[in-house]
C-alpha cells in the first residue's frame, strides 16, 4: 500500500514539476516534493511518466500506435532530446531575465539610496538655509530698527544744531546790543573821573571775556552737534547697505533652495520612468 501511494504521489509530482518549471523531473527534484526518500519507486514513476508523456505527444502528432518498438523508442528519444533542449533554452532565457531583473533591482536600489541621500541632504540644506534666512531676516529687522533709531537720532542732532544756531544768532544780537551799550558807556564814561574810567574798562574786559567764552562754548557745541549728526547719517547709510546685502544673500539662498528642490523632482521622475 505504501509503495502504491508513494508511486502515485511521485507520478503526480512529476506532472506538477514539469508544468511549473518546464524541466524534466529527476529523483533529486521529486524527493523533496513528496517527502519520501525512495529512489527506486521515484525512478519507476519518472520512467512511466515519461512514457505517458511520449504517448501523449505521439497521439497528438498523429503517430500510429502500432509502430515498431525501435522506431517508437527513437521517436521518444528525439522528443526527449528536443524537450531537454527546449528546457535548457527556457532556462537560459529565465536566467537572462533574472540577471536583467537583478541588474534593474540593483540600479533601482542605487537610485533609491541616491534619492534618499539627496533627500536627506536637501532636508539638512533646507533646515540650514531656513535657519540662515531666519537669522538674516531677524538681523535685517534689527538693522532696520537701528537705522530708524539712527535717523531719529540724526534728526534730533539736526534739530539741536538748528536750535543752537538760533541761540547763537540771539547771542550775537545780544553781543551787538552790548557792544552798542558799551560804546555808549564809553562815551559817557569818558566824561567821568579816571577811577570810573578804569572801572568801566575792567567791566568791559570782564564782559567781553564772558561773552567770548560763551560764544566759543556755543560754537564748539554746534560743531559737535553737526559732527554727531554727520556720524549718525553715515551709520544710517551703512546700516541700509547691510540690510540690502542681507536681502541679496536671502534671495540667493532661496534660489539655491529652489534648484535643490528641482533636482529632487528630476530624480523622482527618473525613478518613476525606470520603474515604468
Amino acid at each position: 500500500m505504501l509503495k502504491k501511494n508513494t508511486y502515485a504521489r511521485a507520478f503526480e509530482a512529476c506532472e506538477d514539476f514539469f508544468a511549473e518549471t518546464g524541466q524534466m523531473p529527476t529523483i533529486e527534484a521529486i524527493k523533496p516534493i513528496i517527502g519520501v526518500n525512495s529512489p527506486s519507486i521515484i525512478s519507476s514513476a519518472i520512467k512511466d511518466w515519461k512514457n505517458a508523456l511520449s504517448q501523449t505527444v505521439r497521439n497528438g502528432q498523429g503517430i500510429t500506435p502500432g509502430l515498431p518498438k525501435a522506431l517508437s523508442d527513437a521517436l521518444t528519444a528525439v522528443w526527449e532530446q528536443a524537450l531537454e533542449e527546449a528546457t535548457l533554452l527556457v532556462k537560459d532565457k529565465q536566467e537572462g531575465l533574472q540577471a536583467k531583473q537583478k541588474a534593474l533591482d540593483t540600479q533601482e536600489q542605487a537610485l533609491n539610496e541616491e534619492a534618499t541621500r539627496i533627500q536627506q541632504l536637501v532636508s539638512v540644506t533646507e533646515q540650514r538655509f531656513a535657519e540662515e534666512i531666519g537669522y538674516l531676516k531677524k538681523e535685517a529687522g534689527r538693522l532696520a530698527g537701528e537705522a530708524i533709531a539712527s535717523k531719529e537720532q540724526a534728526d534730533q542732532y539736526r534739530a539741536r544744531a538748528t536750535a543752537l544756531e538760533k541761540d547763537n544768532a540771539v547771542l550775537a544780537e545780544e553781543i551787538r546790543q552790548e557792544k552798542e551799550k558799551l560804546s555808549r558807556l564809553e562815551t559817557q564814561y569818558d566824561r567821568e573821573h579816571g577811577w570810573a574810567l578804569k572801572r568801566i574798562e575792567e567791566e568791559k574786559d570782564s564782559h567781553r571775556q564772558k561773552t567770548q567764552h560763551e560764544m566759543n562754548r556755543l560754537q564748539s557745541e554746534t560743531v559737535r552737534s553737526k559732527q554727531a549728526a554727520e556720524m549718525g547719517q553715515a551709520k544710517m547709510e551703512q546700516l541700509s547697505q547691510q540690510v540690502n546685502e542681507y536681502r541679496d544673500m536671502t534671495s540667493q539662498l532661496e534660489g539655491h533652495l529652489t534648484r535643490e528642490k528641482l533636482k529632487i523632482a528630476e530624480l523622482t521622475l527618473d525613478k518613476a520612468n525606470l520603474q515604468s
